[in-house]
Order: C-alpha cells, then sequence, then structure tokens
C-alpha cells in the first residue's frame, strides 16, 4: 500500500450557502392542491421556515420533557423535504446514520476558505458556482481536510460474554413460509405495473433453498451446504453435471452462464457504509459472483483500506476543460473486485477514519462540491471498467454496469453519451438500482455543466427540472439539476429493493418525490434485498461473533434460547421486575425512521402498559435528548444502549419484538435480521416492511401507515400506541400465538436472502439481453463459505 498523503490539521467546516427555498405552507390542508400564489406570499411573512415546528402542529410531549435538553422542534417538510440525499449540495439532509455512531460535534478552529472541500451547504445565500470553485482552486474538485475523525461512541452497556450454552441444537422443525413470502423471492420479477398480476410459488421453499437443499444430500465434506455456492451446486445438478469437483486441491462446481457485471457505488461495506446502500453492495455482489459471475465494485476510496493495494494504474479525465487525476486501489475477497477511486477529494476529506462522513462533516451537512466529487467519480469507474487490468483482462464493454443511488447515477447517461458520440459500449447495458428516491441530488443549474460533465448540452436540458432544491412540495422551485434522473433517464432497466416500494415510486407522488415518471419509463422493478444466509442463530460462527451467550439454536427451541438472552439482558443493564415484552428500536434517530412518533406514543404507553423498551442507535440531537429525558422518567422501563457493535444481535435475539414505525421504507433490514432470530416486528405497513411482515403472522403492523410529514400527528401516534399494547396483551394473554409467531417469522426470514435476490437479478440481466461471456461452453468456480457476517 503507498503511504498516506500528508493532510493538514482538522479545521472547523467553513459555510458555502445554497439559495434558500420558500416559506413552508404549514396552513396548507391538502397535498393534492398547492396553494394560490397570493396565498402563499401572505403566508411567508407568518408561517415556520423548513427545519422549525408547524404552528398547527401539536406540541411534542417527549420534546417537552426534554425542553431542558437542547431539544428542538420538528421541521414540517413532506419524506422528500428531510433534505438532498447525504452529500448532495441542494439541501442538507436530516437522516442520521442508521444503527450507529453519532455525529461529531462542531469543530471550533478558524473556517476554512469557502472554496476548499471542507465548505459545506448552508441555506440563504447563492452558492458558490462550480465554476467559480474551479476558477479559486485550480481544480475541478477542491482539496482539503474538512471534518474530524468519526468519533467511537461506546454503548451505554455491553453485554457480557459468558460461557455459551453447550445444550445440543435439536432438529429444526421450521415450517413453510406464507405463499406471499415464496411469491416475491420465486420467479421472473416484473415491473410496479404488474406487480400482484401473477403467482410464481411452485413449492413450499424458494428457490434458493431448493437448490441448496438438493445439493446438499449430494455433497459431503468441508463444502458448504447453503448459501449461493450451495446455489450453484444444486444448478449444476439441475442441468445433469456433479454438484462438486476437486480441482487443484480445492472444491469446485460448474457453471454454465457468466456475466461480467460491474457495481458503482458510494459505499460498499465493510469498507465504508452509512446504511443499507453499503449492506446491499456488500451481500449482493458476493453472491453473484458464487453463482459464477464475474463481479466487481467500484467505489471511492476514503479510507487506507488495509487490504487495498495500490493497482499502478494512472490515467486521467477531464473536469471542466481541466485534468484530473485517475488511480484506482484493488483488493480481491470471495471472488468479487473491490475497486477504489483513489484521489484527495475522497482520501483527505476527513482526518482521521472517516466513519461515516461520506457525505459531509456530519449528519445534515454535505459537503459543497459534492456535485463535482461524485460527477468525477462516475467518470473515474467508467476508466475503471474499460481500462482496469484485473485477473489479466479488463472488463471492457461486454458487461452489466448496476448504479446505485445519485452518488453513481450519471454513469448511465455518461455510457449514452459515449455510445451516442463516440461509438463506445455497444454492448454495455445499464441498471440504475434506488436505495431511497428521497435522496436525488438536487444541484443548482449552472451555465457550462455540460462543459464539466463532458456531455453535450442536450444532456443537461434533459436532467433539469422546475424542482425545490430541498426537495417539499410547497418549497420554492428553481432550474435545478437532478442527477437521480440521469440514471432513470438513460438506463436500460430501473430496479428498486422492494416490490411495493417500486410501485409507490411510480404511483405515489410522496414516495416518488416527483419522479414517478421516470421510474414508470424505467419499467421500474423491485427485487427484495436480503440478509446472509450466515446471520442465522444457529451458525456458531455468528452465534460466536455477536457474543450470543445461550448458544446456537433453530426454530425448535427459539424460545428457549431467547427467554435465557432476554434474562441475561435485563440482568446486566437492571430491567428487572417487568413481566411483559422486551422490545427494541435499532437504527437512526430521525423522522425517516418515525423514532419521533415512537417517542411521542411511549410516552403514553410507558405510564400503563407494562412492557420495557431498549433503544439502540443515535441521529439528530434533539431526538438524542428526548431520549435521555423519556429514560429519566421511566428508568425501569425504558433504557437508552446508544451505539452498539456485533453484540446488538444479542440484544436483538432476547427481545420479544422489534420497532420500526417508517414514514417511508424502501426495503429495510432490520425486520428481516429480526425474524431471522425469531424476533417479531411491529411495522408501519409500507414500501419493504409491508413486503416481508404479514400482520397477525409473523409480526405486527400498525392500522395505518404513518404520516409524511415530519410533524407529530396524532393519528400516526395512536396507531403506534395501538399497535404497542397489542403486542403486549398478545404477549401476556397468548403466550402460545406468540411462540408459533416467532416461529413463522424464522420461516418467512429463511427465504429472505442475497440468494434468492441474485436469481431475481439474473433473471433481468438475462432479460436486458447482456452478453454471456461463456458462449455456451461450461467453466467452474471455486466454493467458499461468506463468513464476513457482522
Amino acid at each position: 500500500m503507498s503511504a498516506p498523503k500528508p493532510t493538514t490539521p482538522a479545521q472547523a467546516p467553513a459555510v458555502v450557502p445554497v439559495a434558500k427555498p420558500a416559506e413552508v405552507s404549514a396552513q396548507a390542508k391538502s397535498r393534492d392542491e398547492a396553494p394560490k400564489a397570493e396565498e402563499q406570499k401572505k403566508q411567508a411573512t407568518t408561517t415556520p421556515q423548513a427545519g422549525t415546528a408547524a404552528a398547527s402542529a401539536p406540541v411534542s410531549k417527549a420534546s417537552t420533557m426534554a425542553s431542558g435538553a437542547g431539544a428542538k422542534g420538528m421541521n414540517t417538510l413532506s419524506p422528500a423535504s428531510a433534505g438532498a440525499s447525504p452529500g448532495a449540495t441542494a439541501g442538507a439532509s436530516a437522516v442520521a446514520s442508521a444503527g450507529g455512531a453519532g455525529a461529531a460535534p462542531k469543530a471550533k478552529s478558524a473556517p476554512v476558505p469557502p472554496t476548499s472541500a471542507a465548505a459545506v451547504v448552508e441555506e440563504g445565500r447563492k452558492p458558490v458556482t462550480a465554476a467559480e470553485r474551479i476558477t479559486a482552486t485550480g481544480s475541478a474538485l477542491a482539496k482539503g481536510v474538512g471534518a474530524k475523525a468519526e468519533p467511537q461512541a461506546k454503548p451505554k452497556a455491553k453485554a457480557k460474554m459468558a460461557a455459551m450454552s453447550s445444550r445440543p441444537l435439536p432438529k429444526d422443525t421450521m415450517g413453510a413460509a406464507p405463499t406471499s413470502v415464496l411469491n416475491i423471492v420465486s420467479g421472473q420479477p416484473v415491473p410496479a405495473s404488474q406487480v400482484g398480476t401473477s403467482a410464481y410459488a411452485t413449492s413450499t421453499v424458494g428457490p434458493a433453498r431448493a437448490y441448496a437443499k438438493s445439493a446438499a444430500g449430494a455433497v459431503n465434506g468441508e463444502v458448504p451446504k447453503a448459501g449461493p455456492p450451495a446455489v450453484a451446486m444444486g444448478r449444476a445438478m439441475a442441468e445433469g453435471r456433479p454438484a462438486m469437483q476437486m480441482v487443484n486441491g480445492k472444491p469446485v462446481t460448474t457453471i454454465s452462464k457468466k456475466y461480467q457485471l460491474v457495481f458503482v457505488t458510494g459505499e460498499v461495506a465493510p469498507f465504508s457504509k452509512t446504511g443499507g446502500l453499503g449492506e446491499a453492495m456488500d451481500g449482493l455482489p458476493i453472491a453473484l459472483a458464487a453463482l459464477g459471475h464475474r463481479c466487481m465494485v467500484i467505489s471511492p476510496r476514503y479510507d487506507q483500506y488495509a487490504e487495498a493495494w495500490d493497482t499502478g494504474y494512472w490515467s486521467k479525465v477531464t473536469m471542466g476543460g481541466k485534468e484530473e487525476s485517475v488511480h484506482f486501489f484493488h483488493t480481491y475477497k470471495q471472488k468479487v473486485d473491490y475497486v477504489f477511486v483513489d484521489h484527495p477529494t475522497f482520501l483527505e476529506r476527513v482526518n482521521g477514519q472517516t466513519g461515516s462522513k461520506l457525505y459531509g462533516p456530519e449528519w445534515g451537512k454535505d459537503f459543497a462540491d459534492n456535485q463535482a466529487r461524485f460527477a468525477y467519480f462516475c467518470k473515474a469507474a467508467l476508466k475503471a471498467i474499460q481500462e482496469l487490468p484485473l485477473g489479466g483482462s479488463s472488463y471492457g464493454s461486454d458487461c452489466m454496469v448496476v448504479c446505485n443511488d445519485w452518488h453513481s447515477a450519471l454513469v448511465p447517461m455518461l455510457i449514452h453519451a459515449e455510445k451516442t458520440t463516440a461509438g463506445k459500449w455497444q454492448n454495455t447495458k445499464t441498471a440504475f438500482l434506488c436505495h431511497n428516491a428521497v435522496f436525488q441530488g438536487r444541484f443548482m443549474c449552472e451555465d457550462g455543466l455540460a462543459k464539466i460533465f463532458g456531455v453535450p448540452e442536450r444532456y443537461i436540458d434533459s436532467i433539469t427540472f422546475k424542482m425545490p432544491l430541498r426537495i417539499g412540495k410547497y418549497n420554492e422551485k428553481v432550474s435545478c439539476v437532478n442527477t437521480m434522473a440521469a440514471g432513470l433517464r438513460y438506463c436500460d432497466r430501473a430496479l428498486t429493493v422492494s416490490p411495493s416500494y417500486a410501485v409507490e415510486c411510480c404511483t405515489d407522488p410522496e414516495k416518488g418525490v416527483e419522479l414517478e415518471s421516470l421510474f414508470k419509463l424505467g419499467k421500474c422493478t423491485g427485487i427484495l434485498n436480503g440478509v446472509k444466509e450466515g446471520v442465522s442463530p444457529s451458525d456458531k460462527n455468528f452465534v460466536t461473533k455477536t457474543m450470543m451467550t445461550c448458544g446456537p439454536y433453530n426454530s425448535t427451541n427459539c424460545d428457549i434460547a431467547k427467554t435465557e438472552l432476554k434474562t441475561n439482558y435485563r440482568a446486566q443493564n437492571g430491567l428487572t421486575g417487568c413481566t411483559g415484552p422486551l422490545m427494541c428500536f435499532i437504527g437512526r434517530l430521525d423522522s425517516q425512521k418515525g423514532y419521533d412518533l415512537l417517542l411521542e406514543s411511549l410516552v403514553e404507553v410507558l405510564e400503563d402498559t407494562e412492557m420495557q423498551v431498549v433503544i439502540v442507535g443515535a441521529g439528530r440531537a434533539d431526538l438524542v435528548a428526548q431520549t435521555k429525558a423519556v429514560e429519566k422518567k421511566f428508568p425501569d422501563k425504558f433504557f437508552y444502549a446508544g451505539w452498539m457493535g456485533p453484540e446488538r444481535y444479542a440484544l436483538l435475539a432476547g427481545c420479544d419484538f422489534t420497532l420500526l414505525p417508517s414514514r417511508w421504507e424502501p426495503c429495510g433490514l432490520v425486520q428481516m435480521e429480526a425474524m431471522r432470530l425469531g424476533t417479531l416486528p411491529i411495522v408501519a405497513p409500507t414500501g419493504g416492511l409491508k413486503d416481508t411482515v404479514e400482520d397477525g403472522v409473523n409480526g405486527l403492523w400498525t392500522e395505518k401507515e404513518m404520516t409524511v410529514e415530519a410533524v407529530i400527528e396524532e393519528e400516526s401516534v395512536s396507531a403506534i400506541s395501538q399497535a404497542l399494547r397489542r403486542a403486549a396483551k398478545l404477549f401476556t394473554e397468548e403466550p402460545a400465538k406468540v411462540v408459533k409467531m416467532k416461529q413463522a417469522a424464522m420461516a418467512a426470514a429463511a427465504e429472505f436472502t442475497w440468494s434468492n435476490a441474485a436469481l431475481q437479478y439474473e433473471a433481468i440481466f438475462q432479460e436486458l439481453g447482456v452478453k454471456d461471456v461463456l458462449g455456451g461452453k461450461t467453466a467452474t468456480v471455486t466454493l467458499e463459505t461468506d463468513k464476513q457476517v457482522c
């Protein structure tokens, strides 16, 4: 590895202003009809601005309790109005990092110049343009350290590692998943317009488990019996070939189809992650590579990754008439090529470990040059695909390129432009995979942007809209470039992370966030995200890493094991004397997750209901303050654990219920992991939560979806309260039913795998006509178990 480049001392981010959105019309009763211009003008002098509490919104009880702890009012914006995507200059996101460390405190040293990469966006004044930045820095990309290192938060209490139970693991008697679940994970995925028109399930297990089951009976020894490698063996058998052979001392299986697949992404776990995007770009490429495909993931190099080595490749791309160097680091793990774009605009942004500071110095603030950073990243990715020799050859044009969220959404447009003007990429297919339509990458439209991107002007015109920079129906509309629109308009297929979310993006103005027509244009198709098979309470490796003191368990003995975990956790953290259920919330403390609504509900429910709740995660400062205030009021019923590492799975396994009252949820991960562990999710019926949880069967729904407005709406709070009381009553009065529901949850979650997702992505690639580089021949793929599970 090359030595790190010298950096300057950490500095406080300077402020680069961004155009101020119009005042929000808090008095508007309907989101379907915009107020008249005269009414807006009249209200502008009296209604609160975005980010402040609406005058008509009810007073938050949790906020009142924390009034001495710096709590702030909720904003009045739609889900989109929480801000633009992390890293979008268009507006700071109110969404905090999923399930992890909180934002760093603001640095107090002298501010850096507004042309530095350290600068962040601020509402209220005209922004510094890309052209001005180039003039000031002599580069299309500003340079300089912009944020302090991510603090390594510690959990308030951490489970003690005891000797794991030596009880033998009984035979698993897990039943079949519901037909609704099997339909989602089986067969050819269809566009949103066709969802629900046909059934796929033809057996009592999904396709991945069926392949793995057939292979397990045909092989012995140290070869995977589950997961993508087992699926590859089962497919070989189905095509009349041996399940497994030994080649050069290694077990392999044969394959008859091989695509070259490239995933371009702003983050990929375990190297970089702020949420579900990073998790997906870990699980999906590994699963597809295990099926025999050649897979590459391209991501920025945010840190000095120990496993990634200098490729020696150097080139240049043009940004605004100036040359920017292109340099790559690379590692090869579990048959996946990981390529990291090495440039100071990524590596030198944070003084120390980057943590979750990928797009800004803290949640809710974006680096001011994010548009240039990720436009450069997209252009560099094309170089990696075409020119970087890996294993003796580049991927070239005979490939499928999957671009994820706005950070890489320019790639389909750049490829389309080069197809048209330079005759390149003739055999390349592209897909845009949307993980959250709220985060779009909206930026002010500027003169000369076509030159900076290196495309004809008509391409910029095609992604320029009259839209508010900070998304929200009643914010001021300006001429802005929408980066996500570039991916949707120029890809060969639009994809998203669950079938229901695909429907919502195509039909619901709140969920599609003004891009519904482009989602439809791309035949948006939902494929459910997955969880690795190794995330399982019956897997000894997983149980050891997560410190589950009960030892391995399955659906047969889950109730005994979970009771032991629950008893241990309560004892270690002083949560004694409760005969009701133990519940947890794991994730970001923010409005998207409905956490503000949940807190308000708990203030009511904990007064008269026997139950205990543990909160894991960090997020908005006001919600953290309110959380601590609620803990002080209910010390025996409410516990704020803060940030937790892998041991959070032991807590999740010990709980009876987990809480996910999200305002919107493209897929969701916690509910699938919880179900895998026999913990029942209580969810709002939206997006992927609705796809994975069946009310009264393997979890509970609130009686209605949550309000999309980031205010404390009484109907939403009441719906959560009703669901919590329903769960507590079910736990107390019908314990046998709860046990059956937990077993049903485990059966359903066994189908929510990256193996099933990979088979469905593969079907889409075949439909698009991606070139099979085997050309009718066969090849082999080694069999390897994925041990990176947490």
